[in-house]
Parts: C-alpha cells; structure tokens; sequence
C-alpha cells in the first residue's frame, strides 16, 4: 500500500472512530466500539482497552478483540497486556515491546504498544495494539506510533467526557447548567466533525463560540501558528454581528451529516472591521508576552480578569484588543499548538468563570482535533494531486520524446530530395523568362522549397544534440546584435524599439551566439504580433535567482497579448498560432535558457505582452572556461 492510501486509510479510520465516540453513550458501548473500530486498521491485530474510572467500577475489567480466533493467542494477548499496561500506567508514557516469540503459537504479532489513556493528568486507562509495521517483520513504525497516539487521545476525550457526564447525572438540580454546557459541547463536537474543509473548519469554530445557541461570548478571534518561523498571525475574528453571515438560523440541526459553508459567508465574515483588525496582528511567540503568546508556548489556558486588564497587569496588546474580561486557549493536537483562540464578553462585560473556562478548554480540545484531521487530509489531497501531476508530464514528456525522434527521423529523410527540388527550381527561374508563365511556377515552387527547408532545419534543430561554448560574454553586446539583424525589418514594420540596459551590467557566463538566438526569436515573434506597427522595449537590470546574483531581461510589446488559453502551451513544442510556424521557436528558446540555468516566462500586461528572461552571472553545474564545450541536450 502506498503512503498515500495509508494515509487516507488512516484518516477514514480516524472519522469513524470519531463518529463511533461521539456516539457512545456508555462506556461499555465505547470500549466495545472502539476495539472493533481499531482492528480495522491493516496493521493491528488485536486491540485491549482497559478502563479505568474514579471510584466507578467499570462493567468489564478489560475489553478484547482479535483477529485470530485462537483462544491460545487471546490469552498470550491479555498476559503481554496486564504487565506492559500497568508500566504504562505507573509511569505514564507510551511503551513499545517485542513480544515473546518462543511460544508454540502462529501468527504472533511483532509488536505490542501500550499508551495512557490520559487528559489533564488524569488517567483513564489504558489503550493496547498488538501488530507489525507493513513489511509484517519489524515493530510499529513511528508514522504508527504517531497514529496510536491520535486515536488514543480522541478514547481519552470520550472517557472523559463519559466521566463528567456520568458525574453530572448524579449532582442537584443546582448543577444543571453545566449538563447543559456538555451536552451543548456534545452537539459542537458533532458539526466541528461535519466539515473536512480548513478553511470552512476555522469559519464554523467561531462561529460556534459567538452563537447565542453555542458558547454564546460575544466576540471570538484565532491566531494561527506558525511553527517554522515561531510567529503567530491573525486569521479571522467573528462577533454577534458577523456571526449571522454564517448560522443565520443558529446552530443546525444535530442529524446534519454535513455543513457547506457558502463562499460568500466566509468573505463577510473576513471583512467586517472587527476581522480586519484581527487579521493585522503579528506576533513573535517565544518573546511576545501577551495572554496569546503564553499560551502559545505554554500549552495552558489563561483566563484574564476586568481587574487585572484595568490595574496595567497584562500585556498592551491583550488591553488593545479586549475590553473587559477574557480567555485564551491553544487548540493543540499531539503535542503541537496549531491555533489560539481568544473570546470576551467586550458588549456586556459579563464575567468567564471557571466554568465556562473549562467549557472552553474542552472546546477547544474537540475543535483542535477536527482541525488537524482537515489539515491531515487537505495535505493528503494535496500530495494526491501533485503525483497526478507528475504522472501527467511524465506522460506528455515521453509522448513529446517519440514524436520528436518521429519528426528528426522523417526531416531528415526529406531534407536531401527536397534540397533537389529548390536547386532545380532556382536553375529554372535563372533559365526562363521573368515574363514567361512558368517562371512565375518555379519561383513559387523555390519559395515553398525555401520554407519546407526552413522548416526541417527547425525540426532538426530542436531534435539534435548541441554544444554550448561557454564563456564570459557582455549581455549588451548580445543584444546588440540581435537589434543590427532585426533593425530593418522593425522600420518596415513600422516598429520602434526602445533599449533601457542598466548600466554596468556584469558579465555573464554562457553561449553567447546560442542565447542571441533566442533574444532574436523572441523580437522576431513581438514583432510578428503587431502587423500594424507598435513599440517594443527591452529592460535589463541586476536581479537574483535562487539567491544568487544574475541579471533579468524583459522584452514589452504592445501587441494585443497571448490568449490565457494558450498561455500555457507557448513553450510545447510544435504549439503555434502562425499559419506558417513550426511551433519550435519558443520550444527551443526555453530549453536553450533552461541549460543555462536560467528561467524564462510570460505574462500579458495592460500594453501587449512581456517575456522575462533570467540569467545567473555563474553557472553553478558547467565549466566556464573560454574553450569549454559542453553538450547540450
């Protein structure tokens, strides 16, 4: 199986056990839903959840399930399980062992690994998987271990959730509105779940908190995190008003297997003052002192009371962009802090309590796990469609190959008779009468040779080996002579040309008569694309390519541009919109520059159209010496 169905075979396991956990409603349903669950996992085979609750004496002490059904490897299972589960238990970390192999008994797995099952410091139980990595030898990959880790954080958030559910039941009615708040971060849970869309998923978060039937706070903001570079950057703020573009109806039905949060909604939403000003904060997190950057680096939800904000205790950008009391929370997934998200009460100044701070923090919880599966997947079909990609060049390329072998084979089979026929021709228009009737045949019979030859010698061109005589050159002194051999046929044209080299250019390294070829390729072609007349003007000035120093050549016409259907063609080989072109001039300018290092493009501006060509001052993978040649393919 390739990285990417395991990938996607790993995030649909993930969705179900997410569906299959929101779903219990006792543990008993969880543990034997979730061990099921787990055995569908290609690698697994065999699966032990045990429970372990406050004071509440689970119905089973253990939950088992196999995929052999062999009573004999159960029981080897429970008996590797009850020790490796209590180490892991005593000193809460993951623990990763080889099973014995001196038993009596096939198919034993290669590896069993034992995790915590544990939030806030709180333990759980614990989650067994007995399996191999795919070469079905060695233990548990780290990919799989990172995947266990996933699963086993998603049980622990059910177990505690069923815990505080389980808890609430048993409190007075005084306590009735935090059985609300959990039944109401139940129902969240669910539509956090219904959208696998990044963009959408970070939209709906705050949306959720600001809804008179969700969190209810009145404004909400999230800070994306940027791992790489240690900075923070706001995304998107929402409050009562902007929440209505989104959940005009409040939250949706509970059954809703899927939100589609329309385009329109999601750019209101971005451009509401409140968001903008969200959306201009930057922050550095290691030396930012801001609520938003502790929690960043910290991992902790941090609760900001009125009195602190007004007696100058906390950082000017929390009193910048609260007004009152607020909280901050990390949406965090296996260890990384993906997010930052910050709410207030800024219209009523109504004070957040510890209460509603831990509703927050299961919030995010929830909200941090639904975003990393997006991310998860939308890298996955990003991966999915660059190998599309890659597999459709490869393709083209080798189609290309073929046919220009074809094309080499056939021009050089008609090149010599065709050299025959434009000989005879030019002897017959020498021999007859400029008056006579088939003087007028045989000079259109040498002009048609003429181009055919032409044409071959294109094929020719592009299909053979060359070599570059690479040296140092003056870049002026190229272009100069490129305009002295197009300089008459822009007068005819009635073409200007306007040449604006910045002054001491340095020089560069490369073929010189190979490059002039393609400077005249690309003049000839702006000046065939204003048959009426116009202006062409080339730019030269120092620039850089991949860091280093190299030197970029625009060439302007004011034609009436390249259609964007065709843009994407223009360097194809044997593409051409002429009636009489062969489609290899540009084909055969990319590659020239591509072997120089270089990059060339195309862009349509407001005056016609502007090729771009950058060539480095040093070739980095050529000798540069005044007689070195070197093939070019």
């Amino acid at each position: 199986m390739s990285a990417t169905n395991r990938r996607l075979a790993q995030l649909t396991l993930l969705s179900k056990l997410g569906q299959a956990l929101n779903s219990a409603t006792s543990l008993h349903s969880l543990c034997q839903s979730t061990t099921q669950l787990l055995l569908e996992y290609e690698d697994v085979c065999g699966v032990i959840i045990r429970p372990r609750l406050y004071g509440n004496p689970p119905p089973n002490a253990c939950y088992c399930a196999s995929s052999s059904s062999d009573p004999a490897l159960k029981l080897l299972f429970l008996q590797i399980d009850c020790q490796l589960a209590t180490e892991a238990l005593q000193q809460g970390k993951n623990c990763l062992r080889q099973p014995l192999s001196g038993q009596r008994l096939k198919n034993i797995p290669a590896s069993v690994y034992s995790l915590p099952l544990r939030v806030h410091d709180r333990n759980f139980g614990t989650l067994s998987l007995f399996g191999s990595s795919p070469n079905r030898k060695n233990t548990f990959t780290r990919e799989q271990q990172q995947f266990f880790q996933t699963c086993a954080y998603q049980i622990s958030q059910a177990f505690e959730q069923l815990v505080t559910m389980a808890r609430l039941r048993q409190v007075s009615t005084s306590d009735f509105r935090r059985l609300q708040g959990l039944s109401l971060l139940y129902r969240i849970t669910q539509l956090l779940h219904s959208t696998l869309s990044p963009n959408e998923l970070l939209h709906l978060i705050l949306s959720l908190l600001v809804s008179h039937d969700g969190g209810s706070f009145h404004r909400a903001m999230l800070f994306m995190v940027n791992q790489r570079s240690g900075t923070m950057q706001g995304i998107l703020g929402v409050t009562r008003e902007s929440v209505s573009y989104l959940l005009p109806e409040g939250l949706p039905p509970v059954h809703t297997q899927e939100i589609k949060i329309p385009e329109d909604a999601q750019r209101r939403q971005r451009e509401a003052p409140f968001s903008q000003e969200v959306m201009q904060q930057r922050l550095d997190i290691e030396t930012n002192e801001s609520c938003l950057a502790i929690a960043a680096r910290e991992q902790k939800a941090i609760l900001i009371t009125k009195e602190q904000v007004d007696s100058d205790l906390v950082d000017p950008l929390c009193k910048y962009l609260h007004k009152g009391h607020h909280a901050t929370v990390p949406l965090l997934s296996r260890g990384r802090t993906l997010c930052v998200l910050s709410v207030d009460n800024a219209d009523s100044g109504e004070a957040i309590d510890a209460e509603r701070l831990r509703f927050l923090e299961m919030f995010a919880g929830q909200a941090g796990i639904a975003l990393d599966n997006a991310q998860l997947l939308q890298r996955v079909e990003t991966a999915h469609q660059s190998l599309r990609e890659t597999q459709e060049q490869l393709l083209q390329r080798e189609k290309l190959a073929t046919i220009g072998e074809m094309s080499a084979s056939i021009a050089h089979e008609l090149k010599n008779p065709l050299v025959s026929v434009g000989g005879f021709a030019r002897r017959l228009t020498k021999s007859l009468d400029k008056t006579d009737t088939s003087y007028k045949y045989a000079e259109i019979i040498q002009q048609e040779t003429e181009r055919l030859e032409k044409m071959l010698d294109n094929i020719l061109s592009f299909s053979k080996q060359h070599l570059l005589c690479i040296e140092q050159y003056q870049l002026e002194e190229v272009i100069d002579k490129v305009i002295a051999l197009e300089e008459e046929k822009l007068q005819n044209a009635e073409i200007s040309l306007q040449l604006q080299l910045e002054e001491n250019l340095p020089k560069l390294q490369g073929d010189s008569e190979q490059l002039q070829q393609v400077f005249l390729n690309l003049i000839s072609n702006a000046r065939q694309a204003m048959p009426k007349g116009g202006e062409i003007k080339i730019i030269g000035h120092q620039s850089r390519l991949r860091g280093e120093p190299a030197v970029r050549v625009e060439i302007h016409d004011s034609g009436s541009g390249i259609p964007p259907k065709q843009m994407r063609n223009i360097f194809n080989p044997f593409f051409t919109t002429k009636e009489e072109g062969t489609g290899l001039g540009l084909p055969i300018s990319h590659r020239i520059i591509e072997h120089h290092e270089g990059e060339i493009g195309v862009i349509n501006t407001a005056s016609g159209a502007c090729f771009s060509i950058i060539l480095p001052v040093r070739l980095q993978h050529r000798s540069a010496d005044p007689i070195g040649r070197q093939e070019l393919h």
